[in-house]
């Protein structure tokens, strides 16, 4: 009887430690779909006393927040908020709590309030989409904002609007870097990303890829695709030692950020994965 007994506590104990987050609508609570106008409900339930950060990305722009709270003595913690007509649009949200990713990935639309058997119109080119239709307030036109637009993240902070223009060389990079780890879990091969070097006019970047995505990341933790993505990055920053810029020859950012990536999995193969790179990077 012990067998049983002992795999049960320790699947008990597992469950215990994955935090776990959930969204709801409380102005149609039956409902698990969204529009401008509803009251939502955010609830995490974890280990006491844990610091809370959310990943919100939004129509393709995608803010890596700071900590923003901390679970109770119970390890809950929660917000609400109300969805406005700039939040029209597609939404993705991968919170952190003590460092592990919660589960599920929250992703949803917000909708245009159209009411029944009125009229409507519905226009997308890419990732951008306008809705008019007639609802309770006449009819009313909706556009999901542009990458020059800003938007509102769900602790209410509001992430400003940009244009390829006017960024600087870290963040053209760091643009790059985001979009290899948002994009890992999709078609993007790691072979692609193999080849994938950070260059500036001083030649490779070497530890300051390391860097950048430190502070890209802050304290977010990422899934096991996302590492892989990143330790075929780090390869890749340190594959020709004779080309990186002087000033990026250290491997200290490097080797710290190795580390913490081992903190954000438990999966044994991924973690001897990232001992090897650890080990590659130490011979360069």
């Amino acid at each position: 009887m012990r067998a049983p007994i002992f795999l049960m506590l320790a699947g008990l104990s597992a469950a215990a430690q994955t935090p776990l987050v959930r969204i709801l609508n409380t102005t149609h609570p039956a409902s698990r779909k969204f529009q401008v106008g509803d009251q939502f409900e955010i609830l995490i339930t974890a280990a006491p006393h844990q610091p809370i950060s959310v990943r919100t990305t939004m129509q393709g722009r995608t803010d890596w927040g700071p900590a923003i709270a901390s679970t109770d003595d119970n390890g809950r913690w929660s917000t609400t908020g109300r969805f406005a007509k700039s939040d029209f649009g597609g939404w993705s949200q991968v919170w952190t709590v003590g460092g592990k990713l919660a589960s599920p990935t929250i992703q949803f639309f917000v909708g245009a309030p159209c009411v029944p058997e009125g009229e409507g119109f519905v226009a997308q080119s890419g990732p951008n989409i306008v809705t008019t239709c007639d609802t309770a307030l006449g009819s009313q036109t909706f556009s999901a904002p542009s990458l020059s637009d800003s938007f509102r993240t769900p602790d209410g902070r509001v992430v400003p609007g940009r244009t390829p223009e006017s960024l600087t060389p870290d963040e053209y990079h760091t643009e790059i870097l985001q979009n290899l780890i948002t994009g890992a879990d999709s078609d993007i091969e790691t072979a692609h990303v193999a080849h994938v070097s950070l260059q500036s006019s001083s030649g490779g970047l070497g530890d300051d890829v390391a860097g950048l995505i430190a502070h890209l990341v802050g304290i977010n933790a990422l899934s096991d695709a996302e590492i892989r993505t990143l330790l075929a990055v780090i390869r890749a920053a340190f594959e020709r030692p004779d080309t990186i810029a002087p000033s990026a020859r250290s491997t200290v950012k490097t080797l710290a950020l190795l580390h913490r990536l081992a903190d954000f999995t438990d999966e044994p193969s991924l973690k001897q994965q990232i001992a090897d790179t650890i080990a590659y990077v130490q011979t360069r």
